[in-house]
């Protein structure tokens, strides 16, 4: 069964069904939607292993059936998307490392994004950054640029938050990462991606949540590769500025069980397409 965010016929009601990495038809989708984000799309087939060890559990956004603007919100969105238009199936037979039964009747869904809860990254761990114990990590976060601003995002968020720290995980800790808040070369790199440039960051979106600065980590991601063969650090080099994470901790209050530590990761934008700089190499 899927998770449903606290009923509010004010905001969107949603649910969550778990991405299923057996399935080519979810695998696909997930790339598709990656790229919509901006990048990580290269590294969905190497998650499908991680998905069924319960390490990374992606799960899809879906409208809930009780929205009443659910049909209007999807058309919006496959407009912009048609690749999207066809729906998926919810097959997946596990979640969390553990057997998952199918719902029967077996139903069909069309995402309008996706989002994870799982165990932080070893990296982070072995590098001292995050707890060892109750503490997991939100990642993979990515709404429809077709329904951006409609508060899709604030559902999915406290959604997945109340699932955090209810039975069984019970969390102490969350974290993620997200872009960060100052970036003189900010608005090249969006062009260079294609992307349309936000209002805001996404850390301002989290401090208006309640989050603070905590830590940064200069090149926190290491040598990355881009499509075409080019290295990011080559990439940070032509922009003149090295990748920067920023970890966010904070105590906040949420509507179910005790306050909660949260700690988020602000990290300038990766620069995975740069076809506008490739081409005059």
């Amino acid at each position: 069964m899927g998770c449903v965010n606290p009923t509010d016929s004010s905001k969107p009601q949603i649910v969550l069904i778990p991405w299923d990495p057996n399935s080519l038809d979810h695998v696909e989708r997930l790339i598709q939607q990656r790229i919509s984000c901006g990048w990580d799309h290269e590294h969905v087939e190497s998650w499908r292993k991680v998905q069924e060890s319960g390490k990374l559990n992606n799960q899809w956004i879906v409208f809930a059936d009780s929205d009443p603007d659910k049909d209007a919100k999807l058309l919006k969105h496959t407009e912009m998307y048609p690749q999207e238009k066809e729906p998926l199936v919810d097959s997946a037979i596990s979640f969390w490392g553990k057997p998952r039964d199918i719902p029967s009747p077996q139903r069909t869904f069309t995402p309008i994004g996706h989002i994870c809860l799982g165990l932080p990254s070893e990296n982070y761990l072995n590098l001292g950054y995050v707890p060892k114990t109750g503490f997991y990590w939100i990642s993979n976060f990515y709404v429809s640029r077709a329904l951006q601003g409609t508060g899709l995002g604030k559902t999915a968020m406290d959604t997945v938050e109340n699932l955090a720290i209810s039975k069984p995980l019970y969390a102490k800790t969350l974290g993620m990462n997200a872009i960060k808040k100052f970036d003189p070369e900010g608005e090249e790199k969006y062009k260079a991606l294609d992307l349309i440039i936000p209002p805001f960051s996404n850390q301002e979106w989290y401090e208006r949540r309640g989050y603070k600065a905590y830590k940064d980590v200069e090149k926190l991601f290491g040598p990355r590769v881009d499509p075409a063969g080019k290295s990011c650090d080559e990439l940070n080099r032509r922009f003149r500025q090295p990748w920067i994470a920023i970890i966010i901790k904070l105590t906040l209050s949420l509507p179910i069980a005790t306050p909660l530590e949260l700690i988020l990761v602000a990290v300038q934008m990766l620069v995975l397409h740069i076809e506008a700089f490739t081409s005059n190499e």
